[in-house]
């Protein structure tokens, strides 16, 4: 009879992770790709969707006309109703991970209009479970899926290093999931261009979430995404088809 042990063998069975030297050897393999065709698209709330219709419906034109060459995950940011909703949560004494729930509610308000206005093309609004766990199945019945940009930190969001204020919103959230499913590109679409070219991630006044670009240079396969003027027709078309348009911020 065979005999087994109580123990599981792992080089991390008895340590705490947080020991870096034991953790090293197994970190520094290979990670692999999970969706290295996925072009991932940010809308910004702020920026675009709270324009209305002049700013939102010339974009869902684009996305429709990329669609036969592209398998997008579309993510929506929080606008202005957001930052009313923080503001009452911030009255009411409420903390952080409250905070960070009723700002991605805003956002995934803005992912069910974007998607309205592509489901006749098959593409539907998902939360964020079905995306960590479905979202591959979804882009082989459709071309493009709709969630929103927030992480999924909810209630365990990390506590503001100053006041309560969320640290991982759309952007920062946007650069999480690229990095996790290995995203061949990543586009933001502001209501500029940036500086334009390319330029490091260190680049003052980028109109981005400054936590987006700290991120680079510790992600595994996004080590760049772009920025475009989203109310400049044409721009995002040329940011998916890698022409030369808006800013590119690199690690």
């Amino acid at each position: 009879m065979t005999e087994y042990g109580k123990d599981v063998p792992s080089l991390l069975a008895r340590q705490t992770l947080l020991d870096r030297d034991l953790v090293r050897p197994v970190t520094s393999r290979p990670v692999t790709r999970l969706l290295p065709w996925l072009d991932i698209v940010v809308i910004g709330g702020g920026a675009i969707i709270d324009r209305g219709r002049d700013a939102i419906l010339p974009l869902v034109d684009e996305l429709r006309g990329a669609f036969g060459d592209h398998r997008m995950l579309i993510l929506t940011g929080a606008g202005i109703r957001a930052r009313h909703a923080i503001g009452v949560g911030l009255d009411l004494g409420l903390p952080t991970g409250a905070l960070s729930e009723l700002a991605a509610t805003e956002a995934e308000q803005n992912g069910h209009l974007l998607a309205a206005l592509l489901a006749a093309d098959g593409v539907s609004y998902v939360p964020h479970g079905t995306v960590a766990r479905q979202l591959a199945g979804h882009l082989a019945a459709a071309p493009a899926v709709v969630s929103n940009g927030y992480p999924p930190y909810g209630s365990h969001e990390f506590p503001a290093v100053v006041g309560k204020l969320p640290m991982h919103r759309t952007d920062a959230g946007a650069v999480l999931l690229a990095d996790a499913f290995g995203a061949q590109r990543l586009i933001f679409v502001k209501d500029v261009d940036g500086p334009g070219g390319r330029v490091p991630a260190t680049t003052p006044e980028l109109p981005v979430d400054r936590l987006a670009c700290e991120l680079l240079p510790t992600a595994k396969h996004v080590r760049e995404f772009r920025v475009v003027n989203g109310l400049t027709r044409g721009a995002l078309t040329d940011a998916l088809a890698d022409k030369d348009t808006g800013t590119v911020v690199h690690a």
